[in-house]
């Protein structure tokens, strides 16, 4: 009984041991698959937040950490046209979503308007919340074009708050959250405008 536990033993060590292997050469194997298509994610968002007419850089290139107001780590996308600053893309967390953090990116044009806004990342309720993404509702186009007016600007809010934003039937937190969240965004680059339009690359190649 005894030599048969052992034996046991030692066929799921061995077995545990297999599997950790495969389960760590698929990973070496798929990691820069995985990276590349996050690349060509972003890329894509950023070309549809900032028009490629509109610069004639690598915006993937271009990137920039900063802490932004909340103390959360963000990163900075510049779009120039002639070595000159057109626009940025600052990747934002609202933190109050009806199911947690919602992370987006905000593009920002010079003259301080929304050239664009995407949600990246979110964990909102299918059918209700997720109308934030494009592809289930132009909502998220409700920004472009639009400029903030000072930080009391008022129309910053849902409709149902008193502002310009629509909300979602049965989901006013979700797209609450977004609107403040943009807001603040802009609000951090009208603040630290000098430093977000230098042309400099200090993600260092985690982007």
């Amino acid at each position: 009984m005894k030599k048969a536990i052992q034996k046991n033993a030692l066929i799921l060590a061995a077995f545990a041991i297999a599997c950790t292997a495969v389960v760590g050469v698929v990973d070496l194997i798929t990691k820069d698959k995985i990276a590349l298509q996050k690349q060509r994610y972003l890329l894509k968002t950023l070309n549809e937040i900032i028009p490629p007419e509109k610069h004639d850089n690598n915006l993937y290139q271009t990137c920039t950490s900063f802490v932004d107001g909340n103390g959360n780590a963000q990163k900075r996308y510049l779009a120039t046209k002639g070595d000159s600053p057109v626009a940025v893309a600052l990747t934002a967390t609202a933190p109050d979503g009806y199911n947690g953090n919602i992370s987006l990116i905000v593009a920002i044009n010079t003259d301080n308007s929304v050239s664009g806004v995407r949600v990246i990342d979110h964990k909102e309720t299918p059918g209700l919340g997720d109308k934030i993404e494009l592809r289930k509702s132009q909502w998220i186009t409700s920004f472009s074009g639009k400029k903030l007016e000072g930080e009391k600007d008022s129309r910053w809010k849902v409709v149902k708050d008193g502002g310009m934003f629509d909300q979602f039937t049965g989901a006013t937190i979700t797209p609450r959250a977004i609107v403040k969240a943009v807001k603040e965004s802009i609000l951090y680059f009208e603040k630290n405008r000098q430093s977000l339009l230098n042309n400099v690359n200090t993600c260092q190649g985690d982007k």
